[in-house]
């Protein structure tokens, strides 16, 4: 009688299991970009070598976090990579988006919660590759009413509609307004297009008797609040 011999790879998951789960996010960062992507793809591809997979991916997008970005069909036109694959790939993206926004966008402590707030605001751009511009309506006290988006494109290029935002604020009765937007390929500095339309809606904002309270511009390569870095006047 033949016994069922164990997968090739069976004892390498597991170990790569164990140590994933002892390393924690901390050690993860400190991994190579193909490893994190190599043991989420176990999950899809149960019999087969998701390293080479991995690696594949990496080397067609450029990085982990353009692999977690693309989409389905793009996902699928690489080489090994399948529909679980491709779907496990966008839903982790959908799932981390939707943990940060809900870890985030429950109370700000005050207006002071810097971190919490960059947070939050960089929760809406996951996977965003066009120019977005966001607002979010706050409370006195700092707890989240509703969030928006107002605009595409640069803020350099569109002009801000303060008419559609001074109409959601008296909607929302809103005492507390924060500016949001992202530049998906650059820098997360403000331009000087940034930090004139944060002026020309911090003058509506005090019409309104509405406090701006930062502009969060979200980059490739982090979150600048506008407030923290004395940008603009708030």
């Amino acid at each position: 009688m033949n016994e069922k011999q164990p997968h090739l790879h069976h004892g390498h998951r597991k170990r790569k299991k164990e140590q994933f789960l002892a390393a924690g996010v901390d050690g993860l960062l400190h991994l190579p970009e193909h490893e994190p992507l190599e043991f989420l793809l176990y999950y899809a591809i149960p019999r087969g070598d998701t390293n080479a997979v991995a690696h594949t991916l990496i080397k067609h997008f450029g990085s982990l976090a353009n692999v977690v970005n693309a989409s389905y069909d793009e996902l699928r036109k690489v080489a090994g990579v399948g529909d679980n694959a491709a779907s496990l790939i966008c839903y982790s993206q959908m799932f981390a988006k939707l943990y940060l926004q809900k870890h985030s966008g429950g109370e700000l402590q005050d207006k002071f919660n810097v971190p919490r707030l960059k947070e939050y605001c960089q929760a809406l751009f996951i996977g965003v590759l066009a120019e977005e511009i966001h607002c979010v309506f706050l409370t006195d006290e700092l707890k989240l009413i509703a969030r928006e988006k107002v605009g595409t494109g640069s803020i350099g290029e569109v002009v801000l509609p303060t008419r559609q935002i001074a109409r959601s604020l008296l909607n929302y009765n809103c005492s507390r307004l924060v500016l949001a937007h992202n530049h998906p390929a650059g820098s997360c500095l403000p331009s000087r297009a940034d930090i004139d339309a944060t002026e020309q809606l911090r003058s509506t904002c005090v019409q309104l008797e509405v406090e701006l309270v930062d502009h969060i511009v979200v980059g490739r390569d982090g979150v600048t609040s506008m407030r923290e870095c004395g940008f603009a006047e708030f």
